[in-house]
């Protein structure tokens, strides 16, 4: 008689096989790429609806088909459980901020707080089904190529809008918010070209290193060619921060394979430049226009000044962290438990501090959670594909440093699909440990 555990994973086998799943998976990798709003309605001003939101409805269709195994198959491996866990009391925080929301009469906040949960759990349940899905090798390389093919257009948008081909997709609205900074079909924030393609870049160096995974050596370097250009072109200091705390990181722990790829990258750099010149002017222009130009005293670097440097370049971030901190200190009764998932009504904005935000929205319970699911990657082993796992923990550890700057692993509205990025990067880079003979 088999056993419940031979069951599931056998169930899981024929999980792994539904060219239905796949397609929907497929869909929902490409919609965490095209951000710009499929359906548009009004309740409080423009509201927008993406291509997550309906692909979601079949994600979410396919959990409750197969929720027996896939809720076995989250409470087997820590890091799911882990973050299940902090759903789960998100979920449960709710409760608060609905109450909140209508004492002071923001009803539509309610409606805006469910959509943010339900974008959580798409994101959390298609990190699940990628896992299961990529247990077959040939399912893993289309995905990857599907990732290359998403980032090299995405790229191309922002490049052609920066020469006038292709004009500014986002509304009048986000314009004056943001600015008018080009960043293609991903955003009208900046943050979310940057970490879109600082999260593939270092998906794609992990691939490229791992030979075992015979993924084409030419599309991996195009993908990391074009992820380098859009990650200059986006101006996010926070992404600029979080590639150069895991080169840091790959370059302790990987001295030779750092030494390869900056060779690699080196020469292909250098073919781009032969062709066109134009495009490493206009990161310059960027680059300069978004840091150095910023910085007040170019001296504050030599003399590693960083809270002056923290002023001149974190947009107002200092500022609000202190007001964050205030606050809390003086609504201690917040922090043990928060006041509630997505709550920043009586506070007026989020920290852009994930640190912060969560302790006022889910306490120091939530964040703990929260913080245990990040730290739960560190523990993982990775003894037939040693590459992937110092690139998986190098993405990590970095990324946890960009949350000090904001909150680009959480569901607000304006870092849309960050998150189901992030999780699809880290499913892509784990899933070998499950390899299955196709």
């Amino acid at each position: 008689m088999a056993t419940r555990t031979e069951y599931m994973e056998k169930r899981m086998k024929m999980l792994g096989k539904s060219g239905f799943l796949k397609f929907t998976l497929f869909l929902i990798l490409i919609s965490y790429f095209y951000n710009v709003a499929v359906f548009n309605y009004s309740i409080t001003g423009n509201n927008e609806l993406r291509l997550y939101d309906f692909v979601g409805m079949l994600v979410m269709y396919h959990f409750y088909q197969n929720r027996t195994v896939l809720l076995w198959f989250m409470n087997r491996e820590k890091y799911l459980f882990y973050l299940w866990t902090f759903i789960r009391w998100c979920m449960f925080m709710m409760i608060f901020t609905f109450f909140i929301s209508y004492l002071n009469g923001r009803l539509t906040w309610i409606l805006r707080t469910t959509l943010f949960m339900y974008h959580f759990l798409i994101f959390f349940f298609s990190f699940v089904f990628f896992l299961i899905l990529m247990r077959r090798v040939k399912t893993l390389r289309q995905l990857a190529y599907l990732h290359i093919l998403m980032v090299v257009i995405a790229a191309l948008v922002v490049l052609f809008q920066h020469f006038g081909i292709v004009p500014y997709l986002w509304s009048d609205l986000d314009r004056k918010a943001y600015g008018g900074f080009l960043s293609g079909i991903l955003g009208p924030n900046k943050i979310v070209l940057g970490m879109v393609m600082y999260i593939s870049l270092v998906t794609f160096i992990g691939l490229f290193l791992q030979k075992e995974l015979r993924i084409n050596k030419l599309m991996l370097l195009a993908g990391i060619l074009f992820a380098m250009i859009a990650l200059g072109l986006s101006g996010s200091r926070t992404s600029y921060v979080g590639l150069l705390v895991f080169l840091g990181y790959f370059f302790i722990r990987s001295t030779g394979k750092f030494i390869y790829m900056s060779v690699i990258l080196g020469i292909g750099m250098m073919i781009i430049s032969m062709y066109n010149t134009e495009i490493f002017t206009l990161i310059e222009n960027v680059v300069n226009g978004r840091v150095f130009n910023k910085i007040s005293d170019p001296t504050l670097i030599a003399e590693g000044n960083v809270d002056q440097l923290y002023e001149d370049l974190g947009s107002g971030r200092k500022n609000l962290s202190l007001r964050y901190v205030d606050y809390l200190l003086t609504h201690v009764y917040v922090v043990p438990f928060g006041s509630g998932f997505n709550n920043f009504i009586l506070i007026g904005n989020s920290a852009h501090n994930i640190y912060l935000t969560l302790i006022n929205e889910v306490g120091l319970v939530g964040l703990y959670f929260y913080v245990r699911w990040l730290l739960s990657y560190f523990a993982l082993d990775f003894k037939r594909f040693k590459e992937l796992g110092i690139v998986l923990k190098g993405l990590v550890l970095a990324t946890m440093v960009t949350l000090l700057f904001g909150e680009q692993l959480y569901v607000y509205r304006p870092v849309f699909a960050i998150l189901g990025l992030f999780l699809f990067a880290t499913a892509i880079l784990l899933s070998p440990r499950y390899y299955i003979k196709s």
